[in-house]
């Protein structure tokens, strides 16, 4: 027993933070489910993702195009983009049984619209669920950090009074620029500071699901925790 999930993002690291995500939601709404029935796929089975970079060209080499309005209104940022990779997997046979769209907004929510147009382009034969991370998927594991000993504690501490506020709370006001080294608010500078580049300790950061949803109304977390109990958990109760 398995399903077949679909995933676009932009890199590795987002399709860690979007699998631990799902997967966490999933199995805690359904008590029978486990995580190895989730199966993660890019275009191909055994491609791990299928990032936005590649979207075009993929969709040029399967003759896949889609230029102008959609559903008669000009298309939103990303709405080509992720038109385009919905029509790859619905040409796929057999299709996948949901895709997962995750992107950071780069302080572009216009981009929220443009995912939203095309998931509701056509009536897709999948569930398409939209996690939009803003500014940057780093956000979400910053709102979820919390110290677990003097160390890390000294280092929240440091950088809350650095930044002026709590970043666990006002993540969304990080930036997403990536000079970690000029721009005190860049969510990757912040991150990198407070688990010291240890990818472990960032997965842990995604803690309580409670947590995540308190201080995810800004940054996109809660919403897409949202779109995961209501758009995907259904297909494992049919």
């Amino acid at each position: 027993m398995s399903w077949s999930i679909a995933l676009v993002c932009e890199a590795p690291a987002d399709r860690r933070t979007a699998i631990a995500l799902t997967t966490r939601v999933a199995c805690d709404a359904v008590d029978w489910l486990e995580p190895e029935y989730l199966q993660f796929r890019g275009y191909k089975p055994d491609d791990p993702q299928l990032l936005w970079r590649d979207v075009k060209t993929m969709a040029i080499t399967n003759n896949v195009s889609i230029v102008g309005f959609i559903n008669g209104l000009p298309a939103s940022p990303d709405a080509h983009s992720a038109m385009r990779a919905l029509i790859l997997f619905n040409r796929l046979d057999p299709k996948p049984d949901a895709v997962l769209l995750i992107r950071d907004s780069d302080n572009d929510l216009d981009r929220r619209d443009g995912l939203h147009q095309a998931r509701a382009a056509e009536p897709w034969p999948f569930p398409v669920i939209i996690g939009l991370a803003h500014t940057k998927r780093e956000c979400w594991h910053i709102a979820g950090f919390e110290p677990k000993d003097e160390d890390e504690r000294e280092r929240f501490e440091k950088e809350r009074l650095f930044l002026g506020f709590d970043p666990r709370t006002r993540s969304h006001e990080l930036t997403a620029k990536h000079d970690e080294n000029n721009d005190k608010r860049s969510a990757k500078r912040v991150l990198r500071m407070l688990v010291v580049g240890d990818l472990e300790r960032e997965a842990e950061c995604l803690t309580a699901l409670a947590v995540l949803h308190e201080r995810g109304e800004e940054n996109g977390l809660r919403e897409f925790l949202q779109e995961i109990e209501t758009v995907l958990v259904p297909i494992f109760t049919r």
